[in-house]
Parts: C-alpha cells; sequence; structure tokens
C-alpha cells in the first residue's frame, strides 16, 4: 500500500519544471527527500498539498482529493519551509484554532510537548528563534494526530540537541504502523537515522529512488592518492581534494593506498549531485 501515488506529475514555472514525475511514498515507512535548492524538493510538497497548481494525478492513500478533500486534509499534516500562520499570534491563541478545525487535535500532547521545548504560550511567534519557531510548526503537525506527515527542512535552524529530540518524536510517531513520513532536508544524518527510503530529486526529475540500505550497500566510497585510467572508468562523481581523489563506485576496485568505506547517505548524495551536475 502507498501513501502517496504520484503520476505523470508537471509543475512547469518556464525556467524551471517538474515534468511527468512519478513517485510512490511507501505506507508505514520515513522516505527522505533529498536534492540540491532548486532541485524542486519545495515545489513537491506544495503540490502534493494543494498549494501549487500542476497536472497529472495524485492519490492520498489510494484517495482521490477531489473525492475525499475532508478526510485527507485531515489525515495529512505538514510543516513547510516557513510557518503557515500569522507570526503576530499567540501559541495560545492558535492552539483553540487548531483544535477546533481538526477533531484528533491532541490538545495534551500539545501541552506536553510545548512545556518539553519550553515554548511559552503568551508570547507573539514573531519573538521567537528561527528554532523555537520550527519546533512549534512540528508540534502543531504532530498533534493533528496525522497518518501522514510531510516535512519541509523540518530541522532547519535548530541546535544539535532539540534536532535529536525531534528525530526521536519522529520515531515515536512511526511506532504506528500505519503513519508514514515524507522528509525533505539538507541535514541527511537526520535521513541515516530514520529514513527507510531515499528519493533524490535533480532539476525537477527523480535522480533515485532506493530503500535506504540496499542504497548505501550498493556504493562504495573510496579515497584515492591518485587517479588511474582504471579507477577513472569505475567513478562515479569524482571530488579532487588535497589529498586526493574520492569518487563512488559500484565497481571492485584495487589499487595502492586505496580506502574504500560503505558510504553514508550525504556522501552518496554529494557525489551524485555532483554527477549529475556534469550531465
Amino acid at each position: 500500500m502507498n501513501a502517496l501515488e504520484i503520476k505523470n506529475l508537471t509543475v512547469d514555472f518556464g525556467d524551471f519544471a517538474i515534468r511527468n514525475l512519478n513517485l510512490d511514498i511507501k505506507k508505514g515507512c520515513v522516505t527522505g527527500l533529498v536534492g540540491r535548492n532548486g532541485a524542486g524538493k519545495s515545489t513537491l510538497i506544495k503540490t502534493i498539498m494543494r498549494q501549487q497548481q500542476a497536472t497529472g494525478s495524485i492519490l492520498y492513500d489510494g484517495k482521490k482529493f477531489c473525492e475525499h478533500e475532508v478526510d485527507i486534509l485531515c489525515e495529512t499534516a505538514c510543516v513547510f519551509d516557513s510557518p503557515h500562520f500569522s507570526l503576530n499570534a499567540k501559541p495560545k491563541t492558535l492552539k483553540r484554532a487548531f483544535a477546533a478545525l481538526y477533531p484528533a487535535f491532541n490538545c495534551e500532547m500539545y501541552d506536553e510537548l510545548c512545556a518539553k521545548f519550553a515554548l511559552p504560550q503568551d508570547k507573539r511567534i514573531s519573538k521567537f528563534s528561527l528554532g523555537m519557531q520550527r519546533k512549534l510548526c512540528i508540534i502543531f503537525a504532530l498533534c493533528q494526530s496525522p497518518e501522514l506527515l510531510i516535512l519541509d527542512e523540518p530541522t532547519s535552524g535548530i541546535d544539535p540537541v532539540d534536532r535529536a529530540e525531534i528525530v526521536t518524536l519522529l520515531q515515536n510517531f512511526m511506532l504506528d504502523e500505519n503513519h508514514t513520513i515524507l522528509f525533505s532536508t539538507h541535514i541527511t544524518e537526520d535521513l541515516d537515522k530514520i529514513a527507510d527510503y531515499i528519493v533524490m530529486l535533480d532539476r525537477g526529475r527523480v535522480l533515485l529512488d532506493e530503500d535506504k540500505i540496499t542504497l548505501t550497500e550498493s556504493y562504495r566510497l573510496v579515497q584515492a592518492p591518485e587517479l588511474t585510467e582504471e579507477l577513472r572508468a569505475a567513478a562515479i562523481g569524482i571530488r579532487e581534494n588535497a589529498f586526493g581523489y574520492t569518487f563512488l563506485t559500484r565497481l571492485p576496485v584495487e589499487g595502492e593506498g586505496l580506502a574504500v568505506t560503505t558510504p553514508t547517505v550525504e556522501q552518496i548524495f554529494i557525489h551524485l549531485s555532483g554527477e549529475a551536475a556534469q550531465r
């Protein structure tokens, strides 16, 4: 079962477009969405959330939006790349609004999480730091009791301690096998911790879509003092540094002074993005 089925999705801005994109987001899993700035991550998320006009089709847990709008909006929560509510509001006011709008809004959980992250309820959100604003957005999304949670750069601007706690919140959310997360981020170490699948976008197209374990095990990261013709033929995304060269490969390689390791998601992203940019 898929939480989202995206077929032939096209969004055209002229100088940038997503064209005929096909993507399935599996139910009960965390899918990490990565790509360079301008790759189309935020555009895709806004399109899924009906914030951007597009052609093609999107099924939400097998349902069409036009036929199940209320159900889908109640079952889906999104944290966009910037707050989608007035920064002049106070959290306590927004809490009442969310509780009225979403029947399953968990007020007790909201109070507990705001206390945990020391978010004052009687202070205008415009006075919050960027990190505090991001945490508040995530708390509101979780307390909607969604089945599908969509996050666009959710831990951006948050210090490492709070980021780790938010990752724990997301892990707890995923204890329910009916829950799904689509998680766009530049902080790929978060994906190393919680992602089941990795989708990489490049200039509006899907560059790869694989489960994380298969992805990391299918590549090797090679550090080489020199780049022979044999190594160059096997290399993907060559990067030069003061100590020589690093690259990915799917092939066995041999040579003097080589260091071969299993790459992280971030290392795969860096090298594949570099490879795609040269095409």
